[in-house]
């Protein structure tokens, strides 16, 4: 089968990851993938291809970043995607993130022109959530398209609870099925922490709390509050930060921003922490939620503590492999103190989220199961 899968994102961000490895394991089962997606750059006015593997490909679209929020999503990349779903050869188009007019627009093009079989997944709550911080206009606009384009899919998938509830609200469970984020276990492996120390140019003296994120809302400021009273309690304790999220200005010593890194580098990041922290906010956002870092941290072999709530709560609680808190700076810090004071508390944790990561969540056995629904006429 050939599939069409739009995405909304710039390369390796945010929904870009669960469309690159589900269509990474559909291609493994024989399917011709083709992804649509905008370019990782700033500044690129050009429609690049590359080349995943034989059956996988990726279209980058022109991204033109000239405000945080608008990179040329209307004026660029939706007449670009319309135009790509009426001229190229596919036999199923999987949307995702529909709330995206610049997606939602080209999926019913594809589907009322084309006559295509047309998929749609839903990963984020964009209407009345994410919406809410780019203004009341754009939030309007993404909960009618989030929900209105719905209507014309055959089938659809979902990430979370919440959504399903949603989708059931809206009378479209008969032709929806729950699909989680997954865990890249091949990829991101167990290092002993002394070689990713070294790799890393880490003090062996210090013990590290890690948190990966490009994303944040309020709940950076939480973690960095939780931290800073921790490490007056934990000698030589250390923060660091891996991703493109903004820190706050004029952090202390003992706070290391890192930024972007490459996928890579990733293994070495987590290998080198003693605790993988996961911080959250008890909103409707983060409850319809996946983070994909979750996966990441499964693969990790590390005691994970997060004030959890939604998907991510369900699985560090009922696989035992995290420390859940309450959503507050007190229950945080305590629980940064316990794992950092008692190391051995962790041990047990950590080895069941390789388990969790390698089985039930493994993007294979994922991919395995999406492709034998996608397939599946009834």
């Amino acid at each position: 089968m050939k599939i069409l899968i739009l995405n909304h994102n710039q390369e390796r961000l945010g929904t870009y990851w669960r469309c690159f490895f589900f269509a990474k394991q559909l291609s493994s089962l024989g399917h011709n993938i083709t992804m649509i997606c905008a370019s990782g750059k700033r500044f690129d006015l050009l429609i690049r291809t590359k080349q995943i593997n034989q059956k996988f490909k990726i279209i980058t679209l022109p991204r033109i970043c000239y405000h945080k929020y608008f990179t040329g999503q209307a004026l660029l990349r939706l007449p670009l995607t319309c135009l790509l779903v009426l001229i190229l050869k596919y036999d199923l188009l999987y949307a995702f993130t529909v709330a995206q007019p610049q997606i939602a627009i080209p999926a019913i093009v594809s589907k009322i022109i084309r006559k295509k079989t047309l998929i749609i997944d839903w990963d984020d709550i964009w209407g009345k959530g994410l919406g809410l911080y780019h203004g009341h206009l754009i939030n309007s606009i993404f909960y009618f398209f989030e929900r209105k384009t719905l209507l014309f899919a055959d089938k659809i998938t979902y990430v979370s609870c919440l959504l399903g509830k949603e989708i059931k609200k809206l009378g479209f469970s008969h032709k929806a099925k729950k699909f989680p984020n997954g865990a890249d276990y091949q990829n991101i492996k167990p290092i002993t922490k002394t070689e990713a120390l070294k790799k890393l140019h880490l003090d062996k003296n210090k013990k590290y709390l890690l948190s990966l994120g490009n994303t944040y809302t309020t709940s950076l400021n939480l973690l960095i509050t939780s931290f800073q009273l921790a490490a007056k309690k934990v000698k030589n304790l250390q923060l660091i930060l891996v991703g493109a999220a903004q820190a706050p200005v004029n952090l202390s010593k003992n706070i290391i921003c890192q930024g972007s890194r490459p996928y890579q580098e990733i293994p070495y990041w987590l290998s080198a922490a003693d605790i993988l922290v996961l911080p959250m906010e008890n909103n409707l956002f983060e409850k319809a939620r996946f983070p994909i870092r979750l996966g990441d941290y499964l693969c990790a072999k590390k005691p994970i503590i997060s004030n959890a709530v939604g998907e991510v709560k369900y699985y560090l609680k009922n696989y035992h492999c995290g420390l859940i808190t309450k959503s507050n700076k007190k229950e945080l810090t305590q629980a940064i103190i316990k794992l950092s004071q008692n190391p051995s508390l962790g041990k047990n944790m950590a080895l069941r989220a390789r388990a969790l990561a390698k089985n039930e969540l493994s993007w294979i056995t994922i991919g395995q199961k999406l492709e034998i629904w996608l397939t599946n006429k009834n």
